[in-house]
């Protein structure tokens, strides 16, 4: 039986009981594929860093009052308690070095005010948009929850925290309501209840299969990788299409998890790393299983003495030892695994896989592999995820052109394209020439068009397929740069541009391609590929597979199918499709009855995670 919290509405009882029933099928609107829609209230971003006393901006300067100092912090506007409020709060505009404008802390207003009866507390953006209102009427409610207001470079975040919730606490994020006895709160943002219908230096001898480079909370990362390894979670993982090829080449599998996850923080906050953070399953499944699922369906981890992982330290919090070498610190991941190969660390001899640790896929990683052993003197794959015009801008592209046998070769990369689908037009531009400049750029772009859809571009999901020649280019002196590491912007781009350039080649002077395949699950269907890079994204994430699960189980209609099925399970069981709330465990379920009884709660729905306080 999966748990399923009642449908809760404004015209529901007062008293709601959130409890286990049976499920049933849900006929709640379709987001046609759009992203939620919390990114454009995300304003007060990187929270007013470095302002002390006052700020400056242009000849104005502006004195901060004490309590809007209190409130500021190097990395975000936290305010502890927004119903114990001291005054209005209009934090000015604070200008940003060049080349960090994305961190513009572009202002925060937070007013209350009384209506009647009613406190009316409202928090806006520098552009306008309001991202937060309340209403309190404290003659109806004896006691109220603590409302919290917390924003960095993370989405803006309430928190609301009660003695009823048992150490619990309920984040709300864009596109959420919660209304009890005295108080209504709302994140503002729409809420699709159905996200399911869119869509030292010394060298040393490695022999080992799996390699990790870590940077950010490295402990925490370990942690997560050894839970998994103990848990004998892999047995739940379907052998992949050509399971047996894969692990008789037994090549290395590479997890670039060095990511701070700033973006991420409304879930994991301090105390973990992205590639750590929960998912609502067993706790030994963490964000980077996705990924050790993938090794383990392609025979490469199997939890037993036959597994070896290393991990390339750049932070050197981790204890130097036989399985952890210390490296040096790059901004990206590319830099450590160069390092990793020149030094003998990571095998060299090897063809390697390159896996990201912060996504949810179903991927059958042994598909892309199987291509690389039989396309024409392939040097490399980078598999493609086709996305929609508006996605692709978000997104590196791949450029290609089919050879003469029609596989699809890449000719460039394509990072982030202003314009996809829709021509720039001539009324636009001013400066001369930069008109032209689009449009080659919009030109450029149409070579990542999907061969197969036209109305989708061919992405590149960060998943690396490369053959013995290809990572002895990647260790080659001079391809990496200190400060050009990235792996999709700098080192691939470079043996693709070695291999289009006739400069790659294999063991008898061949030529070598760099070649692009589709991103397929078992059986050849296409694959599902999310990152989550925010809470909301993480929230949506959850929902749609728990509605694949009611609505196909585990079966090949199901597109998830090849994710171990206890995941998919115990995401349908800690999620209410029709109110859209996500809880971490049953715990988590009961400690949000109690609090809904607690305050006779008429209305809770949306993108609303409860959550305990570790998670």
């Amino acid at each position: 039986m999966i748990n399923k919290i009642n449908a809760v509405n404004i015209n529901s009882p007062k008293t709601v009981n959130f409890k286990k029933t049976s499920t049933a099928k849900t006929n709640a609107a379709s987001n046609s594929g759009q992203e939620l829609p919390g990114a454009e209230y995300s304003g007060v971003q990187q929270a007013m860093a470095g302002i002390n006393k006052s700020v400056s901006f242009g000849a104005a300067k502006t004195e901060l009052t004490e309590y809007e100092q209190s409130i500021i912090g190097e990395k975000e506007i936290r305010i502890p308690n927004l119903l114990e409020l001291k005054e209005n709060i209009d934090i000015p505009l604070k200008l940003m070095p060049s080349g960090k404008e994305h961190l513009n802390a572009a202002g925060l207003k937070v007013e209350k005010k009384q209506q009647g009866q009613e406190e009316i507390y409202k928090i806006s953006n520098d552009r306008g948009h309001q991202i937060f209102e309340a209403k309190i009427d404290r003659t109806k409610a004896q006691t109220l929850p603590t409302v919290t207001y917390k924003q960095g470079k993370y989405m803006p975040e309430i928190t609301v925290k009660d003695s009823a919730l048992s150490g619990k606490s309920i984040k709300m994020l864009a596109g959420s309501e919660l209304k009890g006895n005295g108080f209504e709160l709302r994140m503002i943002g729409d809420y699709q209840p159905n996200p399911n219908s869119r869509h030292k230096e010394i060298l040393v001898s490695f022999k080992g299969n799996i390699a990790i480079t870590t940077l950010n909370k490295e402990k925490r990362t370990r942690n997560a990788v050894d839970s998994y390894q103990k848990s004998g979670l892999q047995s739940e993982t379907l052998k992949g299409d050509y399971y047996d090829e894969v692990k008789a080449d037994d090549p290395t599998i590479i997890i670039p998890a060095g990511g701070f996850g700033e973006r991420f923080f409304n879930i994991t906050r301090e105390d973990e790393n992205k590639p750590s953070g929960y998912l609502p399953t067993n706790e030994n499944y963490r964000i980077i299983a996705t990924t050790l699922n993938l090794a383990a369906s392609a025979g490469i981890l199997n939890g037993d003495e036959t597994d070896s992982i290393k991990y390339l330290s750049q932070a050197h919090e981790l204890p130097e030892e036989e399985n952890t070498h210390y490296v040096s610190k790059y901004k990206t991941d590319g830099g450590a695994i160069s390092e990793g190969l020149v030094r003998d660390i990571i095998r060299n001899d090897k063809a390697s896989i390159i896996l990201n640790a912060d996504v949810f896929t179903n991927t059958d990683i042994t598909r892309i592999y199987h291509a690389l052993k039989t396309l024409p003197n392939a040097a490399l794959i980078i598999p493609y995820y086709p996305v929609n015009a508006q996605r692709a801008k978000s997104f590196g592209l791949i450029g290609i052109e089919k050879d003469e046998n029609g596989n699809l070769q890449i000719k460039e990369f394509l990072e982030k394209p202003k314009y996809t689908a829709d021509a720039p037009l001539p009324s636009d531009f001013v400066e001369p020439g930069s008109y032209d400049r689009a449009m080659a750029e919009f030109k450029k772009v149409q070579k990542a068009v999907n061969p197969n859809n036209p109305d989708t571009f061919l992405a590149n999901p960060g998943f690396y397929f490369l053959s013995p020649q290809a990572m002895k280019v990647l260790m080659a002196k001079g391809i990496i740069e200190p400060n050009a590491t990235g792996l999709g912007a700098n080192v691939m781009p470079k043996i693709v541009e070695m291999a289009n350039n006739g400069k790659l080649l294999d063991d008898k002077g061949n030529k070598m391609n760099v070649y692009t395949v589709p991103l397929e699950a078992k059986g050849g269907k296409p694959a599902v590929w999310d990152d989550i890079g925010t809470a909301e994204a993480y929230l949506k994430l959850i929902k749609d597979v728990a509605f694949e699960y009611e609505t196909h189980g585990n079966t090949l209609a199901n597109k998830y199918y090849g994710v171990p099925e206890f995941v998919m399970r115990d995401f349908a069981a800690n999620t209410d499709l029709e109110s859209g709330i996500v809880f971490d465990s049953e715990q988590a379920r009961n400690s949000f009855n109690d609090f809904c009884s607690k305050y006779e709660v008429q209305s809770a729905r949306g993108n609303i995670f409860v959550a305990s306080n570790k998670r």
